[in-house]
């Protein structure tokens, strides 16, 4: 008892789901895998019609940019090209005061690596921008130390990629190396552009996946209420995801259209969590007590599939016992769902820097700057030492497999590694078998999308298995869009393939033996942050400081639940001694359903005067929710942590009902984390009329 509660990293049996995530067709997987193909395929026909270089480097950044839906799809490929088009001037300055000092270079890689990535953790949403920028301005200078070497010394030309050729052996060399790095930026414009187009043109509304979402919600929520068998299950999944996946495509959705009206994304989550608690409250609701919240359901859905507003008439329902007040505000919730509700305002109006709060006191950022810093010279070191350009991959992986953990960047070198493989087979098959074949543009075409459609599937299938899709792309691109034309080079395949098993090596000795992060720390410290949203749900007596705690609650749980998905590609598991289970996805689900009681106890007391005693009782609940969080957080009272928790006033009104419930919700999780002493478990044997053993 004196550290904090383990963190449970394994979960091997994960591995089995990924055969449903390669082959389910979900919703509008078809449609946007299609989509990437066909802006591949016009992204190859630009590039050998106007003698494009990295003709492969263009297509997969179609793949790279593509998202589920077109907003966010959109709004990405804008920030990531003006990222890399100002990046890749940043690197013309870059060479302007360095090329009559080559040593000068090295430490302005090194040093332009570790600020973009130091930004990148902590630049909030501009995140992404900051790693694109590093990534192209150290990715720039490698390949424009070779172009300037092969402007220099034209004879060893024979020894590098066709592209740089009518480029570079006729012109001076500081001209030569201008024009590979402008070549470089219209090798991103073109795709950028495309995917802009292409998905404000044909995405995916961000609106239709919303409707969708809530009317699969509305109606599992009617099916409850019909007393369908598995509906209860079903209900509960779908108020565990949250709403911040919901409240994402809103916010997308009002960014595509300025005059629609906001969904009612957290009313419907309510009336899930609602429904849920008549489970535990019980009371007078059986038979067809719930049939006009049914019915309510049914036709609301109905009404946001059509695109059209809920206008109907809620039912009133009335309960007994701890039912009582869920009576009362599921017929609020019914009136808000049908009601518009006004645009959240934000809490507290504070003008928001660059940079997180904790950029210059959390010393994770500076070590992943370092780290990612450290692995990215090794890795220039040993391409330019074993004079092998071919494998600047090598490169390209130390970036973008680096992650915050070691399991998330255990989990993405494995995606990466295996994508790798398929994608070069499926290259080195295409030049061996197909490319004698081929004679025109069309043959490339047909050899081409076959292949895209397949990294494409794969990408849009899951979170958990996409890079290895955007990985089989890439693979292929560089392995058959060498030249212009067809290519019988194999070495090319080759030499990427070594380039990125030898990034990955050198990624994983880095971050598994130089500061390595956990999942542990990450899931840990994002329950931390929800178990003190909950003690400030007791404290905040102001309705828009409420609704900020909730959607914290939610996103810190989101997050810690999210990260668990990464469990076996951790290095070790945690065990706990005495039998006690480690906090896991299991304990993360049982404090999420905490916010249902107290969701309760804060509704009862807004329509109820509250005493004395149920202030003083909250009060100290408040007080040991914070206790708990730094228990849960360093282990700090933890020979206390049990003793300590507050007992619930007796009393048979309902808000007496849900805080005993609440306790009981609590002293659940804490048997469960909380190691026994023997003592203990006697004494539990002997209340239960059992011998301990």
């Amino acid at each position: 008892m004196s550290t904090a509660p383990a963190i449970d990293e394994g979960n091997p049996s994960g591995l089995a789901q990924v055969w449903p995530l390669l082959v389910s067709p979900f919703p509008g997987r078809l449609e946007n895998t299609v989509r990437a193909v066909v802006l591949v395929l016009a992204v190859v026909v630009i590039g050998e019609v106007f003698r494009v270089p990295e003709i492969a480097l263009s297509a997969y950044i179609v793949l790279f940019l593509s998202r589920a839906e077109a907003v966010s799809t959109a709004l990405t490929a804008l920030i990531a090209g003006v990222a890399v088009i100002l990046a890749i001037f940043a690197a013309i300055l870059i060479f302007i005061f360095s090329l009559s000092q080559p040593a000068l270079r090295i430490p302005l890689i090194a040093g332009m690596t570790f600020v973009a990535m130091f930004l990148a953790r902590t630049a909030g949403e501009l995140s992404p921008a900051f790693f694109a920028a590093g990534f192209i301005i150290a990715y720039g200078l490698t390949l424009g130390e070779e172009a300037l070497g092969l402007a220099l010394m034209p004879g060893s030309a024979a020894n590098t990629e066709s592209f740089t050729l009518p480029e570079l052996v006729f012109v001076p060399p500081v001209e030569a190396l201008l024009r590979f790095l402008l070549w470089l930026a219209l090798v991103v414009a073109i795709p950028v552009a495309l995917v802009i187009i292409a998905n404000l043109l044909t995405g995916r509304d961000p609106a239709v996946l919303l409707r969708a979402a809530l009317v699969e919600r509305l109606r599992a929520a009617a099916r409850f209420c019909d007393g369908e068998s598995g509906a209860d299950r079903q209900l509960e999944v779908l108020a565990r995801e949250g709403t911040v996946g919901l409240s994402k495509l809103r916010r997308l959705t009002g960014l595509l259209h300025k005059s629609a009206q906001p969904a009612p994304v957290t009313e419907i989550e309510r009336l899930l969590l609602l429904l849920l608690a008549l489970k535990r409250a019980g009371g007078n609701v059986e038979g067809d007590r719930l049939l006009p919240v049914a019915q309510f359901c049914r036709k609301a859905a109905q009404a946001i599939e059509n695109g059209a507003p809920v206008s109907l008439q809620a039912p009133e329902l009335a309960f007994s016992g701890a039912a009582q007040p869920l009576g009362i505000s599921i017929t609020r919730t019914l009136q808000a769902i049908q009601e518009p509700p006004a645009p959240a305002r934000p809490v507290v109006e504070q003008p928001r820097g660059l940079l997180g709060p904790d950029a210059f006191t959390n010393p994770e950022y500076t070590q992943f700057a370092l780290k990612v810093t450290l692995a990215v010279m090794l890795a220039y070191f040993a391409e330019d030492m074993l004079d092998w350009p071919g494998i600047h991959t090598i490169v390209i992986t130390c970036f973008f497999v680096s992650l915050g953990t070691v399991g998330e960047t255990l989990h993405k070198a494995t995606l990466r590694l295996s994508g790798c493989i398929v994608g070069a087979a499926l290259g080195l098959g295409t030049i061996i078998g197909l490319m004698p074949l081929m004679t025109d543009l069309g043959d490339l075409l047909l050899v081409v999308a076959p292949v895209t459609f397949l990294a494409a599937w794969i990408g849009f299938g899951s979170e958990r298995i996409a890079y290895a899709g955007w990985q089989i792309g890439l693979a292929f691109f560089l392995s058959t869009l060498q030249e212009f034309g067809p290519t019988l080079d194999m070495e090319t395949a080759r030499d990427r393939v070594v380039g990125i098993i030898a990034g990955n090596i050198i990624i994983l000795v880095i971050f598994t033996a130089i500061w390595p992060v956990s999942i542990a720390r990450i899931a840990r410290d994002n329950l931390v942050k929800a178990v003190e949203h909950l003690a400030a749900l007791f404290r905040t007596h102001e309705a828009e400081a409420e609704t900020a705690h909730r959607a914290g609650f939610a996103e810190a749980i989101g997050q810690a639940q999210a990260i668990m998905v990464n469990e076996p590609f951790e290095t070790r598991r945690v065990r706990t001694a005495d039998g006690a289970r480690p906090i896991d996805a299991g304990i993360l689900a049982q404090v999420q359903a905490l916010f249902l009681p107290i969701s309760m106890l804060l509704d009862v007391q807004r329509r109820l005067p509250k005493s004395a005693e149920v202030a003083d009782y909250q009060a100290a609940l408040a007080a040991w929710l914070e206790r708990a969080a730094a228990w849960i957080r360093d282990g700090s009272g933890a020979d206390e942590i049990t003793q300590s928790l507050p007992e619930p006033p007796e009393t048979t009104e309902p808000v007496g009902i849900w805080q005993r419930f609440l306790d009981q919700d609590i002293r659940a999780i804490l048997a469960q984390v909380v190691p026994q002493t023997r003592a203990a478990r006697d004494a539990v044997a002997d209340e239960l009329g059992l011998a301990a053993t």
